[in-house]
C-alpha cells in the first residue's frame, strides 16, 4: 500500500547518468554493467543500480541510476578510488558515451512509496528548473496537491524528489511504476506553471541489480 513517508525508503541520495550510444556500442552496454559497473559499486556499498532505455517522451536514450545511503557516498574514498582507477574496460568504455550527463541529487522529502528492493521496471523522470518567484508556491503544490494524488494509484510503485548538487538541472523527480501503458490513468501530469528548461522521458528497465 501506498503511503507519504518522511523518511527516504532507499537512502537518501542517488547518481543518475545520461547518455546516447551509437547501435554498434549498445551491444556491450549490458555485460559492461553487469561484468563490471554494479558489482563494483555494491562491493563498496552502494545500495542497489540498474539501467533504462527510452521508450517515450524526450531526453537522452538511457540512464542508469545507483541508490546509496547518502551524498556523501559519492564523494567519499571507495567511490572516488573507483573513478580515478578504472580498469580498461571501463575507461574505454565510458570514451563511447555520447552527450553524457551526471546527476548527484540529495533526497527531498517527503516521498510516496512502499518497501521495495531494487528499481521499478518502468520510470518517469523529469528534470527542470523553476522560476525564482515560484518555488515556494511550486514546493506547496508539490507537498498538498500532487503527492496526495498518488496515493491511489495500483500503478505507483514510487514518487521521490531531488535538488541535485550536480547536474544541469535543479529538480529531479522519479516515478516508479508497474506497467507502462497504464500511467495515462493513474496519474496527474505535472505541468506546473513555474517550470522551465523541461525534460521529461519515459524509461523501461534493462537490467537491475540487486
Amino acid at each position: 500500500m501506498l503511503e507519504v513517508n518522511h523518511i527516504p525508503d532507499n537512502g537518501s541520495s542517488m547518481l543518475a547518468v545520461f547518455c546516447d550510444l551509437t547501435i554498434e556500442d549498445q551491444k556491450d552496454f549490458l555485460p559492461w554493467l553487469e561484468e563490471d559497473m554494479f558489482p563494483a559499486r555494491l562491493n563498496i556499498g552502494f545500495k542497489s543500480c540498474a539501467s533504462y532505455s527510452l521508450i517515450e517522451g524526450n531526453g537522452s536514450d538511457f540512464v542508469t541510476l545507483y541508490e546509496v545511503q547518502s551524498l556523501g557516498d559519492l564523494y567519499d574514498s571507495p567511490y572516488q578510488n573507483l573513478r580515478n582507477n578504472r580498469t580498461k574496460r571501463d575507461a574505454d568504455y565510458h570514451k563511447k558515451f555520447q552527450n553524457p550527463m551526471r546527476y548527484s541529487l540529495a533526497w527531498v522529502g517527503p516521498e510516496v512509496s512502499k518497501k521495495k528492493i531494487g528499481f521499478g521496471p518502468f520510470i518517469h523522470i523529469e528534470r527542470f528548473d523553476v522560476t525564482d518567484n515560484l518555488v515556494e508556491e511550486y514546493n506547496s503544490w508539490f507537498v498538498t496537491t500532487y503527492l496526495p494524488s498518488l496515493l491511489k494509484s495500483s500503478n505507483t510503485i514510487s514518487l521521490r524528489r531531488y535538488i541535485a548538487v550536480e547536474g544541469v538541472h535543479r529538480y529531479f523527480v522519479i516515478r516508479e511504476f508497474l506497467e507502462h501503458n497504464a500511467i495515462v490513468d493513474n496519474t496527474v501530469l505535472i505541468e506546473y506553471a513555474g517550470y522551465k528548461s523541461y525534460i521529461s522521458g519515459v524509461y523501461q528497465r534493462l537490467i537491475r541489480s540487486p
